[in-house]
């Protein structure tokens, strides 16, 4: 009766973002422990203090790189979700930062060493942790929102399934990404 279905351990980023887009929280721990050291390091190659909050943007810009993603436009996932998280840093640190060339001059170049499996397997330990904080930290509207959103549901669609305003789902979203931003601390 059951069925001889891989772990998401052994499945591809591509599959798993296919997975999280129908609403399978397995895959999209696995997709969040993948990225988390390359999302940390990357926040911490900025000077200056704001380091939690770049790493929060980079998990959001991970969310939305989930929702964009295109594999027709022949990019690997790991290469759009890296360009999503350091375009969203760069332009949140440039938003903040009063001296911009405060910049650390390897922005642009990937982080190689966040992709080796003992990073992943070090990071993922913590992820059942993680995923618990987030589950307490969200109501269960925003918890519901949540699932959505990292599914890559459009936020109409969302809206038209919990019988709330588009209106209600950005406010969710917003209040999402504050609590979140507690949490990622």
């Amino acid at each position: 009766m059951a069925k001889n279905v891989r772990s998401v351990v052994q499945l591809s980023d591509e599959e798993l973002v296919e997975l999280c887009r129908k609403n399978d929280e397995s895959a999209a721990a696995e997709l969040i422990a993948r990225f988390t050291p390359s999302i940390r390091k990357k926040a911490e190659s900025f000077k200056g203090t704001m380091n939690d909050d770049l790493a929060q943007e980079g998990f959001m810009a991970l969310l939305d790189a989930v929702r964009r993603f295109s594999p027709e436009r022949g990019a690997a996932f790991a290469t759009f979700a890296h360009h999503c998280v350091v375009n969203r840093m760069i332009n949140v640190y440039k938003r903040v930062s009063t001296d911009h060339d405060e910049l650390t001059d390897d922005l642009e170049q990937a982080d190689d060493a966040a992709f080796i499996p003992e990073n992943i397997v070090l990071e993922r330990e913590g992820l059942d942790e993680l995923y618990k904080k987030i589950e307490g930290a969200l109501s269960a509207l925003e918890l519901s929102v949540f699932r959505l959103y990292i599914s890559g549901v459009p936020y109409q669609v969302i809206a038209a399934r919990l019988g709330i305003t588009v209106k209600a789902v950005d406010n969710a979203v917003q209040r999402m990404r504050r609590k979140l931003s507690n949490v990622l601390k």
